[in-house]
């Protein structure tokens, strides 16, 4: 069986920045902050903003929140010589804008005298937003955004090659970062990760035990994945009460991550090396499908659950509420999880990638920065990306927001091996494969998305579904 992981929850530290930032307490990582503050910096900052304004008096307060801000309540303001390094979050996670206005930004803008403007943008606005910034000139200096987006903004000539910049770091700090080559298009760097993200197998130790199984022996194959489902479903009637296993199935795009995992533990691939073929309807991808189909489908199914949100569900996910007895589930719901129910995560146990032909699972290098090709301040732009990554302020972005470390000598940090919901994943990191790095990628995803979910409901069959996708994908990549 494979080796599981538990520790003890312990308060994390949130410090870490350089420049002598204070600790803070992040809120629940899934908490949707309020709108009012979403695009400003909280009145402790909007106060050291007026301190760089050399003016005074009640009466002239207004009038310097007014030439310090922003204008339109954003965060940050003027530098001395009129210019603002203007950067874009993706996301609204409420404890990451805390971290980027109150500690983040100011230690960077104190350790190197640039002002920064910071805005967060919603994950489902960010490339229309960024679409219109582009077609408008008013694109933002540095912006973030997934790595599957990497390859469409390089061929577009959107962002800039960083291979120049990463020339002047040490070697010791390229080896460091563990997702780099994850950002590359052709043997150029164009996106920096800054964490990554990955699905391991999570359980109830409880459950196992209910059900007359080894709480310690977690599945290791697919075999032992499903007759472990089948001994741990209660079923009412036909309906399922306790699914014996869940799979990430928000929408099309989850549940096609979840087909990801067994694809390439069957030994498939969604593209061949070359990027211009598809192989997702491979043998060993209509096997993975067909297997995954298998858990939701007939009198024997042992899932359920398709459609029903429980990425960062925290308290309400089927795992905790005893809906599920496992799951396969990312690192940051693991995090809410052991935020929001903190006594139920002490009896869940999280296993190592399970191994068929190959022992796999879908992850790799999660959100990153680029810096726009129309910026004027790529040198700051880059100042202010580097600074992220150093070591201590690499540590706190993940402590805050989630994911793997983006530097591989953190493994190794105290904080970090003792923190449950990070340590496995962090062990893992070698087994996550991910996306391919093509132009067409998110569009050649959504056709497969779209077929994927049509197989797990029933309408189609896995071989079908995976055929037509195909044909169709194979179109989209011959018109080029």
């Amino acid at each position: 069986m494979s080796p599981v992981f538990r520790g003890e929850q312990k308060p994390v530290n949130r410090s870490g920045l350089t420049n002598n930032a204070h600790d803070h307490d992040g809120v629940a990582h899934y908490q949707r902050p309020d709108p009012s503050r979403r695009h400003r910096r909280t009145e402790k900052s909007m106060r050291r903003r007026v301190t760089l304004c050399v003016m005074s008096g009640i009466a002239a307060a207004t009038m310097v929140l007014t030439a310090c801000g922003s204008g339109d309540g954003a965060a940050g303001g003027n530098a001395p010589g009129g210019e603002t390094l203007r950067v874009w979050f993706p996301g609204n996670l409420s404890n990451e804008i805390e971290w980027v206005e109150n500690e983040l930004v100011p230690a960077f803008e104190g350790e190197h005298d640039i002002d920064v403007q910071v805005e967060f943008v919603d994950w489902g606005d960010l490339s229309t937003r960024l679409s219109t910034a582009f077609a408008g000139g008013t694109a933002p200096d540095v912006f973030g955004h997934g790595t599957a987006a990497t390859a469409g903004f390089a061929a577009n000539g959107r962002v800039i090659a960083l291979d120049d910049y990463l020339a002047d770091l040490p070697a010791e700090d390229i080896a460091d970062m563990t997702f780099l080559d994850h950002g590359k298009i052709d043997g150029q760097q164009f996106i920096m990760p800054l964490r990554g993200f990955g699905y391991l197998l999570a359980y109830r130790t409880d459950l196992f035990e209910e059900a007359g199984l080894d709480p310690f022996a977690s599945p290791q194959t697919w075999d032992d994945l499903r007759a472990a489902a089948e001994q741990l479903t209660v079923r009412d009637g036909d309906r399922i009460e306790r699914a014996g296993v869940i799979l990430p199935a928000d929408n099309p795009t989850s549940m096609t991550q979840a087909f990801a995992t067994f694809l390439f533990q069957a030994g498939g691939s969604f593209l061949d090396e070359s990027g211009a073929k598809v192989t997702w309807n491979s043998p060993e991808g209509k096997e993975a499908l067909n297997f995954l189909t298998e858990l939701y489908a007939g009198p024997d199914a042992v899932a359920d659950g398709l459609g029903e949100p429980t990425s960062g569900a925290g308290a309400q996910h089927p795992l905790v509420t005893g809906r599920a007895a496992m799951s396969l589930i990312d690192d940051a719901t693991l995090k809410s999880i052991y935020e929001q129910a903190p006594d139920v995560a002490e009896s869940i146990q999280v296993s190592a990638p399970l191994g068929e032909a190959v022992t796999a699972s879908f992850g790799g290098a999660g959100n990153g920065l680029f810096i726009s090709a129309d910026s004027k301040m790529q040198d700051e732009a880059w100042a202010f990306i580097e600074f992220l990554l150093e070591p201590e302020n690499a540590k706190a972005y993940v402590e805050v927001v989630g994911g793997i470390p983006a530097r591989s000598s953190l493994a190794e940090d105290p904080d970090i091996a003792a923190t449950p919901y990070l340590k496995p994943y962090v062990d893992a990191v070698a087994q996550f494969r991910g996306n391919p790095n093509v132009e067409l990628w998110t569009q050649l995803r959504d056709i497969l998305s779209a077929q994927v979910e049509r197989a797990l409901r029933g309408v189609t069959s896995a071989d079908e579904a995976l055929d037509a996708s195909a044909a169709e994908a194979t179109a989209l990549l011959e018109q080029g």
